[in-house]
């Protein structure tokens, strides 16, 4: 947990520098327990956005540390994450939990490539009911 903390200071500090090419626009964090898991989409800055009639448009997603910092900071406290072993992380957590996260992210963001835009900023799975709570970009 103190790592994403940790990054989200990086990341704030590279929104005062110029821009360039190489300048980081997104963060897409992920984070899991047993069964469970989200993946949170923000944006590095604002990013101008153009006008729309049809979409209420937002400039800047949160990052994760900001929309959901007590919670991370709370489930450090209780946090068991497994380990690098696949034998001991099997004990932890359920085997799909890591690639269901990741296709389900990596899709996320296809999704605002493909089409330029998205009305999520991420979601929450839950592997053991096998239910997924979109979180709509305010």
């Amino acid at each position: 947990m103190k790592s994403r903390f940790g990054v989200a200071e990086i990341l704030k500090e590279s929104c005062n520098r110029r821009n360039h090419r190489d300048t980081p626009k997104y963060w897409l964090d992920f984070g899991n327990s047993q069964h469970t898991g989200q993946v949170i989409l923000s944006n590095i800055g604002e990013i101008k956005q153009p006008n729309s009639e049809k979409y209420e448009t937002v400039a800047s997603l949160p990052f994760v540390t900001e929309q959901f910092g007590e919670l991370l900071l709370q489930s450090e406290e209780q946090d068991d994450t497994a380990s690098c072993s696949l034998a001991e992380a099997l004990e932890k957590q359920e085997l799909f939990i890591n690639s269901a996260l990741a296709q389900m992210g990596c899709s996320l963001l296809w999704s605002l490539f493909r089409y330029g835009m998205t009305e999520y900023g991420g979601f929450f799975l839950n592997l053991k009911d096998f239910r997924t709570h979109p979180i709509k970009a305010t």
